[in-house]
């Protein structure tokens, strides 16, 4: 099976140089749905719930019973501009092209390479639009494995592993908590003795979760290390002397396998309610996740064939690794359906330059199309 590395060069670049921020990316999202066409698949666009970031779903059929194999990517980036689109050295530089831009042109390298072949089963790409926070929160992937009722049986997502396998990540929500008092702003001279300062209200609040992450940070979680707070903006009054209103707290909360959304905002607001009794501020909390928390059996077949496979292409050994990033295989898993993350490694991802070496795109392929040779048989 014959990966061909000037294709997937170019299937990249092609992609890179369409601009497609979180929320639009509606033209890229065309171009790779024709590029899926012309390889043999059938090419479904799903754009009425989500016009401006269509989901691409590409199928091929192998002719035989067998599972179902799910291959997929985002196609949005961050929106930060980057220098123009250009291959040098044997790597693609542009946005996009390490998240993941490149892991898409592998799929669909994939699966022009067995398009010409009975297999048992389909193997279906599925190409996101919605995945970049704080915009993106898989709004659209959720949408098709629920409402939809898209279904598969295994899913490989490529990004997060390349030369490790997580087999669990955190979960993660950013929140935003809003801390205000009723009046309207006044001379810090001209307030009435006894008004509450929100900035100083958002001070307890800050101590409050500083000791909550000291005991959080106290104990480890299997593969993912300890839970956590990140409070990283604070926002309060608008002039030195003038007796603020409002303050506002953002940041994230992460929580490991077995925790879920749910539990951390119970808590998160067993730590405010207090405070607000207290203070004569209301205290709002807006807690929006990212993505949940994720796990696989290290000894799932899934993760087996993907450790086999890697060791076929590269001669080496894919170790086991937890990450405390989120991405949308935690999706996949809520749906029931078995998912792994493999892709090519790139370079710079929300950075200045961003990169990725073609040679990286054709090991990632040949990757794919030997764990589809053992989850076929």
């Amino acid at each position: 099976m014959n990966v061909d590395a000037d294709r997937l060069r170019d299937l990249t670049l092609e992609l890179v140089r369409v601009e497609s921020p979180t929320g639009d990316t509606a033209d890229v999202a065309r171009l790779y749905g024709r590029r899926l066409e012309e390889i043999g698949m059938d090419v479904e666009l799903l754009d009425e719930r989500f016009p401006r970031t269509p989901i691409v779903i590409g199928r091929l059929r192998g002719g035989e019973p067998g599972p179902t194999i799910v291959l997929n990517g985002h196609l949005d980036t961050v929106p930060i501009p980057h220098g123009a689109p250009r291959v040098e050295d044997g790597r693609i530089y542009g946005r996009g092209s390490a998240d993941m831009k490149g892991a898409l042109a592998c799929a669909a390298e994939t699966a022009r390479v067995v398009s010409g072949r009975s297999f048992p089963g389909e193997l279906v790409i599925v190409a996101v639009g919605l995945h970049e926070s704080p915009l993106g929160r898989g709004q659209d992937l959720t949408y098709l494995l629920g409402e939809h009722g898209f279904t598969a049986d295994m899913g490989v997502v490529g990004e997060l592993g390349a030369s490790s396998l997580p087999v669990a990540h955190v979960g993660c929500a950013t929140f935003e908590i809003t801390i205000r008092r009723e009046g309207t702003v006044t001379h810090e001279l001209m307030t009435a003795a006894g008004t509450p300062n929100p900035n100083l209200v958002a001070a307890r609040v800050i101590e409050a979760i500083r000791r909550r992450n000291e005991e959080l940070a106290a104990v480890e979680h299997e593969w993912v290390g300890p839970e956590s707070y990140f409070l990283g903006e604070v926002h309060g009054g608008d002039f030195y002397n003038r007796h603020p209103v409002e303050c506002r707290l953002v940041g994230t909360r992460r929580w490991a396998p077995g925790n879920t959304l749910e539990q951390a905002e119970a808590e998160f607001r067993g730590l405010l309610e207090p405070i607000a009794a207290e203070s004569g501020c209301a205290i709002d909390l807006d807690l929006q996740v990212s993505r949940g928390a994720y796990r696989i059996d290290p000894e799932d077949k899934l993760v087996v064939a993907l450790r086999e496979a890697y060791r076929d292409v590269t001669g080496q050994e894919l170790p086991l690794t937890g990450v405390r990033l989120v991405a949308d295989g935690a999706l996949f898993h809520a749906a029931g359906i078995p998912t792994v993350y493999h892709g090519p490694m790139g370079s710079g991802a929300h950075g200045d330059v961003e990169s990725i070496e073609v040679a990286e795109l054709v090991r990632a392929t040949r990757v794919y199309l030997a764990l589809l040779e053992r989850l076929w048989v």
